[in-house]
């Protein structure tokens, strides 16, 4: 059974309505290491509505939190001075707008167009809003019994004067100030330079601290489960603290879990936005089906690793989908990996399956044609596909797209290549000019398609005992004025027979 599958059974055990919450701090980027925790707990709100029960999901904004420190993406000179304000008070790096919607617009976007479309919860607003009041009061009655769980399940030492607070100061900047006196909704506090300074706590003026902040969120919005990274899930983490704060102190139930690992950026180590190490969620549908991450986070155990390849990995990727997709239509794969595919849909699946055009092709024919009709007319000249119906149309324009965007961006230049309109100008040796002759004798004979190219390269080698590789580097000099290039006999099959035989003549 899949997993998503049997958490939705764990959680219809204890009735059928539940909340599925999840949330990042937008501090950079949000990248795709982020977008497994929001694909994970989407997962499971399908498993759920597919059983029959009825959940929603949650996404929290978590913009109340601080600006920790200048990243390397940001302007060092202009951001100094905003570090410790809440993301929510501080301007765009662009300028435009504030900093939290500058990095949580592309990623919702992002999550539309991989088929999430969550309840949003603006956490800053919600503080403003007095959202937090009732538990903020319930655990500041309680602190007593608040500091004895923190430090017993963590294992540090709270200060003495020690509230349940991070207080925010003159200049808008959330700190850890010295307590002085609290009487509601007033809590008074000593900053660094000795003045005392009041928060509002029914204005929002300052937020509970993050191990008080979480369990106090899952107690607001009902949250029934939630997965989160294993940075949580730590022996005396803030899970471990949080299901005692809600259980002992807020009197509500503990959501049900589930932990993910990180995705990890090949030979890099793990992504984060805060170190630049990291692909946006924006950048990796510019280069992949949103099917594929889906299936790149439906397919494994959420306790496992996975290690991603922008390069030829994310080829092999979508590669490896493709035939997913194949054998899910002819019935011959096991349950994991076809729920696995079902999950991974952005709407429901056809019934029948439609035309797959294999990707190495594309990446082949998105750089020799200069259009989508273009590419389809050759597609069906080979033999790939017959013609397509509008669905079919979409997916390859979507597809085409994507890898524009990858070759740009992250292919290697292996695979990268210009055909010459111009023959390149190579000193050839004799020897080459022979083969060059053989080759355009065999060429100009043959039936134009990539079987037949390919097969005809073979006997050039048996005919005139010379490996096939020698006529294929020779090929791809005289078409793309470098010693390799895309598979042969598929590149040359989509070039008009008359223009390969031209070029070869031209030496």
């Amino acid at each position: 059974m899949h997993w998503a599958d049997v958490v939705a059974d764990k959680l219809l055990e204890s009735g059928k309505e539940h909340v599925i919450s999840s949330g990042i701090t937008p501090s950079g980027p949000i990248h795709l290491g982020s977008m497994r925790e929001i694909l994970t707990a989407d997962a499971i709100v399908r498993a759920v509505n597919d059983k029959g029960g009825n959940a929603k999901l949650i996404y929290v904004a978590d913009n109340a939190d601080p600006l920790r420190k200048v990243y390397p993406f940001l302007d060092e000179k202009k951001f100094k001075e905003y570090v410790g304000r809440p993301l929510a008070e501080i301007p765009a790096p662009d300028g435009n707008g504030s900093y939290d919607q500058y990095f949580l617009k592309p990623f919702f976007k992002s999550l539309k167009n991989v088929g999430v479309i969550p309840e949003v919860v603006d956490n800053y607003q919600f503080y403003k809003d007095g959202k937090y009041i009732e538990c903020t009061k319930v655990i500041i009655d309680n602190r007593e019994k608040a500091r004895n769980i923190l430090e017993k399940i963590s294992g540090r030492q709270l200060p003495k004067n020690w509230f349940p607070w991070t207080f925010k100061d003159e200049n808008g900047k959330l700190c850890n100030g010295k307590f002085l006196r609290y009487e509601w909704p007033n809590v008074y506090f000593e900053n660094e330079e000795g003045k005392e300074i009041v928060n509002n706590l029914e204005k929002g003026e300052g937020k509970l601290p993050w191990r008080l902040d979480w369990p106090s969120k899952w107690k607001i919005l009902g949250v029934t489960f939630e997965a989160f990274g294993k940075d949580h899930a730590t022996k005396g983490g803030s899970y471990d603290t949080g299901k005692r704060i809600i259980k002992d102190i807020l009197e509500s139930k503990v959501p049900h879990h589930i932990v993910y690992e990180w995705i990890n950026l090949k030979g890099k180590g793990a992504m984060h936005s805060s170190t630049g190490l990291a692909i946006s969620a924006d950048e990796m549908l510019q280069m992949a089906p949103p099917e594929v991450i889906r299936w790149l986070i439906m397919q494994p155990q959420p306790n496992r690793h996975v290690d991603f390849d922008p390069g030829l990995g994310l080829l092999n990727s979508v590669d490896r989908y493709d035939r997913i997709e194949n054998e899910y239509y002819d019935n011959n794969l096991e349950e994991n990996s076809s729920r696995a595919f079902e999950l991974s849909q952005i709407k429901d699946i056809p019934n029948k399956k439609e035309q797959t055009i294999p990707y190495r092709h594309l990446v082949t024919l998105s750089q020799s044609k200069d259009s989508i009709e273009e590419i389809e007319k050759t597609l069906m000249r080979t033999g790939d596909i017959n013609k397509l119906n509008k669905s079919e149309k979409m997916k390859l324009k979507s597809k085409v797209k994507c890898i524009e965007g990858w070759i740009t961006n992250h292919a290697p230049e292996s695979v990268k290549f210009e055909i010459q309109m111009n023959p390149p100008s190579i000193d050839f040796s004799e020897d080459d000019l022979n083969k060059i002759g053989e080759l355009k004798k065999q060429i100009e004979s043959i039936t134009w398609s990539p079987e037949k190219i390919h097969d005809s390269f073979y006997e050039l080698q048996e005919k005139y005992n010379t490996p096939a590789k020698e006529y294929f580097r020779i090929m791809y000099l005289t078409i793309l004025g470098k010693e390799r290039g895309p598979r042969l006999g598929f590149f040359l099959a989509t070039i008009e027979q008359k223009f390969v035989v031209e070029r070869l003549n031209s030496y």
